[in-house]
Parts: C-alpha cells; sequence; structure tokens
C-alpha cells in the first residue's frame, strides 16, 4: 500500500491533475507517514516506476533523469577545473624562423646585424637589462652607486654568476669586454658609447666606471652583454672577428650554445641552444631553443611555409604585406610598440648635388607620406617629420612638418636645374650610348683587321713576293655589328627610362639630377623605393633602385657608405640618445650617422645633451637639434611601423608589449614554456 500510495502520488504530479481528498488532508497525510515510517521510494521501488508509468510519462521521467545526470557530471567538471590548473612543464623545443644569417654572436659585433643580436640576447647579459615593461634595471649587477658629481658609477655585482664553462664572473671580466670596446682596432660600433670612460675591478664583485663628462644615458649603455676575460684575453684585437667563439659563444645568459647545422654551401640553417641548468635567474622552461634560416619569407622554401608545415613555431618578424599568409588558426600575431623609424638617408658625402640644400628640400616636399603609409603598412603607421619620436624627450609634431607639394618642389628645382622633355632626353642618352657602341665597333674592326694581316702573313712564304693589296675580313660584318648595337641601345633605354616620366633635369654644367634609392629587397622596401621613385620622377629626377640583400647592406653598402640614397630602418632603443645617430664623429662606418651629416651646432647639442639630467633642458635641446635637422634635411622621415612577431598558440608565457630594440622580444624568455602538466591549485 505504501508503494501504490506513492506511485498515485506521483502520477498525479505528472500529469498536474488535482490531488484526492484523502491525500489533500493534512491530518491524514501526517497520519499515514507516521504509520508508514518513509516518504521517499526504495532503491527497488525506483527500479519498477517504468511499470505504473504510461509511455509520455517514462519519456519525461527519463529526459529529466538524463539532465539530473548531466548536471552532475558538469558540477563535477567545473570543480574539478576550479581545483586544478595548467602549470608549465621543463622540456620541449621551440623553433624559430629568421630571415638572414648569424655572422657574430658576440655583443661586441652583435648591433650590426639584428640575427646576431637576437642570439646574443639569449647567451649573454650585461651588468644592466630593460625587463618586460622595458624598465631598467640590475642584471649581472645586485646594485650601483652614483658619484655626486654623476662621473663615477660603482656597481656590486653577483656571486652566484658562472660562465657557461662553470668559471665564475668576476669584475675582471667586465673591465676586459669595456676595454676591447674602446679599443680601435677592434672596431666595435659600441666604441662610441664608452669613449673616455676608465674601469676597474676593486675586487672580485665590485667594478667601478669613471666618466670624463657627465653621461646621463650610461646605464642603459650597460645593457651590453659581458664576455669571459678567460677566454678571449689570450686573442689579439686584430683576430677576434676570426675566432669560433664568434659562433660556439660563451656567456652568462639563460641558454647556452648547443649545436649548429651548415648545409653544403656552408650556410647556417639551424642554430641551437639550449637550457643553462646554472643560471642565476629564472632557469627557462624550454629546453631548447633553436633558429632556423631562411633566404626569403615567402617562396616554397621561405619562413612562412616553414610556419605552415610546422617546421617552426614563430617568425622573428612578419612584415605587413605578409600578415595575410601568416594569420591562420593556431598562429599568434603580437603587435609590438618599436622606437623605430624608417627614413631616406640622403647621402652628402655621395654626390654635391645632394649637398644642395634646395635638392633635399625639393626631395622631401615631392614625398607623399600618407600615400607611402597607405599602400606600404596598410596604415598601420605614424608619420613622422624628425628623428625625435613621440613619448621621447624634445618631441614635437609640429618641427619639421613637410607639406607634399610637387608644384613647391619643382619650383625649387627651377632654379638651378633646366627642364628636359622626355623626348630629348631619350635622343641625348641615345647618342651618348651609341657613342660609347661605335667606339667598340671601332675597335672590333681595327682588331679584325689586325687579327687578318697576322693571318696572310703566316701563309705567305719567301718565295711569294710582297704585296700591297689590302688586306680582307670576311668574317667582320659591321652592318650586323651596328644593328646589334641600336637593339641593345633600345632596350638599355626602355629599361634606364620611365615611360611615365615626361621631363628631366639637368644643371649649368649639363649634369643629369640622377639619384640611385639603395635599400634591402624585401617586399615593404621594394613598394617603398618604388612610389618615392615615382614621387620623384614627378619632379624630373632620373631614379635607379638598387635592392640588395641584409648581408650585402651590411658589408658592401654600410660600410663604405656607397650609396646616395639609403631606404633604411633606424631603431631608436631605450636611450633618447642621438649623438651616434647624428654626430659628424659617426659618419664613418661603424658610426651610425648614415646620412654623413655635418653640423657644429649639432655636435655641440648632441655633446650636451649627453651631461644633462633636467629633463626640461634635455628637451629644449633635442628641441633645438630638431630644427636644425629640419633647415638642413639630411634625411627624409618617413613613418614609424609597429613590430608583429608570430609564434604558435602552443607557446605559453609570452607577456610583452613594448620592446627597444626586436631582441627585447625575448625579456621574459624565460617564462616561456611549450610542455605542460595539470596541478591542483
Amino acid at each position: 500500500m505504501r508503494f501504490s500510495s506513492f506511485l498515485g502520488w506521483f502520477r498525479r504530479l505528472i500529469t498536474r491533475r488535482r490531488p484526492s481528498p484523502l491525500i489533500s488532508h493534512t491530518k491524514d497525510l501526517h497520519l499515514v507517514r507516521r504509520l508508514r515510517g518513509r516518504t521517499m521510494p526504495t532503491w527497488t521501488q525506483w527500479l519498477h516506476v517504468g511499470l505504473i508509468l504510461s509511455r509520455t510519462e517514462r519519456l519525461f521521467f527519463r529526459i529529466g533523469v538524463g539532465m539530473f545526470a548531466m548536471g552532475i557530471v558538469w558540477l563535477g567538471i567545473v570543480g574539478v577545473g576550479y581545483a586544478m590548473e595548467r602549470a608549465p612543464q621543463v622540456g620541449g623545443e621551440y623553433i624559430e624562423a629568421i630571415v638572414g644569417s648569424p655572422e657574430f654572436i658576440n655583443p661586441l659585433f652583435a648591433p650590426a646585424n639584428d640575427v646576431d643580436r637576437d642570439i646574443s640576447s639569449l647567451v649573454f647579459s650585461g651588468l644592466m637589462q630593460y625587463d618586460k615593461d622595458q624598465r631598467l634595471i640590475p642584471d649581472l649587477a645586485v646594485n650601483y652607486s652614483v658619484s655626486d658629481d654623476k662621473k663615477m658609477y660603482t656597481f656590486t655585482l653577483r656571486e652566484d654568476v658562472v660562465w657557461h664553462d662553470q668559471e665564475p664572473f668576476t669584475a675582471e671580466d667586465v673591465v676586459y669586454t669595456i676595454e676591447t670596446i674602446q679599443n680601435p682596432n677592434v672596431n666595435s660600433p659600441l666604441r662610441a658609447s664608452f669613449e673616455g670612460i676608465t674601469v676597474e675591478a676593486l675586487d672580485d664583485h665590485t667594478v667601478q666606471f669613471t666618466l670624463p663628462e657627465v653621461f646621463a644615458p650610461f646605464l642603459s649603455s650597460l645593457t651590453v652583454g659581458m664576455l669571459p676575460e678567460h677566454v678571449w684575453s689570450e686573442v689579439t684585437p686584430e683576430n677576434i672577428r676570426l675566432r669560433k667563439e664568434n659562433l660556439q659563444p660563451i656567456g652568462t645568459g639563460p641558454y647556452a650554445f648547443d649545436t649548429f647545422i651548415k648545409d653544403e654551401s656552408g650556410f647556417i640553417v639551424k642554430y641551437s641552444l639550449k637550457r643553462f641548468e646554472r643560471y642565476y635567474q629564472q632557469v627557462p622552461y624550454i629546453q631548447t631553443f633553436s633558429f632556423r634560416f631562411y633566404a626569403e619569407y615567402d617562396n616554397r622554401t621561405g619562413a612562412i611555409v616553414a610556419l605552415k608545415e610546422g617546421k617552426a613555431d614563430g617568425i622573428h618578424f612578419v612584415p605587413y604585406e605578409f600578415r595575410s599568409a601568416v594569420e591562420r588558426k593556431h598562429i599568434a600575431l603580437h603587435t609590438l610598440q618599436l622606437p623605430q623609424y624608417t627614413a631616406l638617408f640622403l647621402n652628402q658625402g655621395s654626390q654635391t648635388l645632394l649637398g644642395q640644400v634646395s635638392v633635399r628640400q625639393a626631395l622631401t616636399q615631392a614625398v607623399d607620406k600618407e600615400r607611402l603609409v597607405k599602400e606600404v603598412l596598410k596604415g598601420e603607421g605614424q608619420i613622422i617629420d624628425g628623428p625625435v619620436l613621440p613619448g621621447y624627450p624634445g618631441y614635437s609634431s609640429e618641427i619639421g612638418v613637410s607639406t607634399y607639394s610637387v608644384e613647391e618642389a619643382n619650383t625649387l628645382l627651377d632654379k638651378d636645374w633646366e627642364r628636359m622633355s622626355s623626348e630629348t632626353f631619350r635622343a641625348e642618352r641615345r647618342a651618348e650610348l651609341m657613342k660609347n657602341w661605335e667606339t667598340q665597333i671601332e675597335a672590333a674592326k681595327e682588331q679584325a683587321i689586325a687579327e687578318a694581316a697576322a693571318a696572310d702573313a703566316e701563309e705567305s712564304t719567301t718565295s711569294t713576293p710582297a704585296t700591297t693589296a689590302p688586306v680582307s675580313i670576311p668574317d667582320f660584318d659591321e652592318a650586323a655589328l651596328r644593328f646589334e648595337a641600336e637593339r641593345q641601345v633600345d632596350e638599355q633605354l626602355s629599361q634606364e627610362l620611365h615611360a611615365a616620366q615626361t621631363f628631366y633635369r639637368k644643371n649649368k654644367e649639363g649634369k643629369i639630377l640622377e639619384l640611385t634609392i639603395t635599400t634591402v629587397g624585401t617586399l615593404q622596401y621594394k613598394k617603398a623605393a618604388e612610389l618615392v621613385a615615382g614621387f620623384w620622377q614627378d619632379i624630373g629626377v632620373k631614379v635607379n633602385l638598387r635592392f640588395l640583400t641584409p648581408k650585402e647592406i651590411d658589408r658592401e653598402v654600410l660600410k663604405q657608405r656607397a650609396y646616395d640614397v639609403l631606404l633604411y630602418g633606424a631603431i631608436i632603443g631605450g636611450d633618447p640618445d642621438q649623438y651616434p645617430l647624428w654626430h659628424s664623429s659617426q659618419a664613418n662606418y661603424p658610426g651610425l650617422n648614415l646620412a654623413g651629416y655635418k653640423n657644429r651646432n649639432v655636435d655641440a647639442l648632441l655633446e650636451k645633451a649627453r651631461e644633462v639630467t633636467d629633463e626640461q633642458e634635455l628637451s629644449n635641446i633635442y628641441k633645438e637639434f630638431q630644427e636644425y635637422v629640419a633647415k638642413d634635411r639630411p634625411a627624409i622621415f618617413l613613418y614609424m611601423p609597429t613590430y608583429t612577431y608570430a609564434m604558435g598558440d602552443d607557446v605559453y608565457g609570452f607577456d610583452v608589449d613594448r620592446i627597444f630594440t626586436p631582441s627585447d622580444r625575448f625579456a621574459n624568455v624565460s617564462e616561456w614554456y611549450v610542455k605542460t602538466r595539470i596541478k591542483w591549485r
């Protein structure tokens, strides 16, 4: 009776019928409960519920039971999720694709090559470092003090640091590194930052720097990686670049050299580093950090294909034109703020015509920067008009602004450069080329006559009487040579002269206004150079384009300053110091004054800026510096791009938003991980 009473109640509940008078009476229900003792059915009774339910009732009952079970499972999963978490685990390999190749994994030379700088930042460490938030903090140093006159810096070094070969790091290593940088025979691009500075080891873990003058940005200079004195001390300065340690370095950084692989031509295709177990800070989680090197981004053996095929976990830099090719489901693109600008550096030591301010001003006004940003960067960049970038002391959006105007640019050039139609120029150029060919044809004719005469003389014998008959040259076809000359001249003119250019310019001496733009042969720079060439053709400039590899730029162009106009990207870094980029002492290699700019007033300002610590005074100095640069126009400042870094979404821990150099993307590399484990919270 107890079970049947329950079934009746359950059926009425499902069908929403009104309860019977018996059970609706509270007193009767209470009495029944007291007599029977249970209000819930037993497990056996639950098993027989289906016997008294209709088909519809059984369906709803099963749905209800299913939903109840799913709720229990869901609550369990959520509960476990809150109670457990994914944690980093040591192990795995991260492979980064890089367009370029390593040359010197040595902090003394690394600033000249982005690939070298990237790898060096993982192998070496300096007295100071920039953290992931770009704050300057001690690294190999524990702390430092500065004298009242701000000319003496004393550093206390960490005592728990060892080199990758297990030798202890000491103050003598610091002294050796700085003095080697200062040695002119080493030819380090960092020499200017340490010129005149003396360094002394007070004991094994204390080092002191004495500056000849106050140099406010000095601390940022000490982010340079230190070299092991016990490895390099026996090497002469002239032979430092020849040592195997430039590719098999020994440092104190989070990663140590492991192996590298070369192809048949000697090109390094892979370079691997291993986790350094005795690193003095947080030891990295990733066991092996490798770089694969490629000549290009977009061909079938390029970096992008390697990323898509899983041969690489990231790409060091993604140009704007390749973003759509890189974007895919499991690739994360990180857009980082980088204090870098792209400019056209006008080499005033190359040709006398670039020594004229009016020419440089006209070239500047003829460049449509808005179109450049729109077409080259897809709108993802900021137009700039000077060497000081937003956020740096002295920046002003009003200094150096040049309005795009082809009319004004032409007016400037009309004063000293006469216009000539494209037809006239083509005719003159053709005559010049044909004249060269005429010389070659005449030389070829004379050689053929000489060879025929020699052949005739050889055939003659002593019995044959001498003759004065003219020498025959049956193999020489002068008409055919002239026809071929005209064909090649026409072909050369079609390559040299742009069909859209309507006029050219020459000065009183008859010199043509002709410039060659040299740049790296990446798609971004090619596009920018081609646009600039079109802008300048509108004002009568004959423009040639020269595209080179990054290695050719470093070895041939920058070292010899072999260019008229260099389209190049300059990285400012965290230090506002403009001395390395614009002081006249830096006009020759390895200095970074790429325009060969020389102005005594600017030199004085840049020297003074290194001594100033007051922010307002420093700001005023750099504003005045910008005004001189705006007046002299040693370069045409174009835009400030962003830096896009790509990596797979199975790489965790990356936490960088702002960088001073591309290698700063590794600022928190010790926190990256690719292996994970589950642990309780």
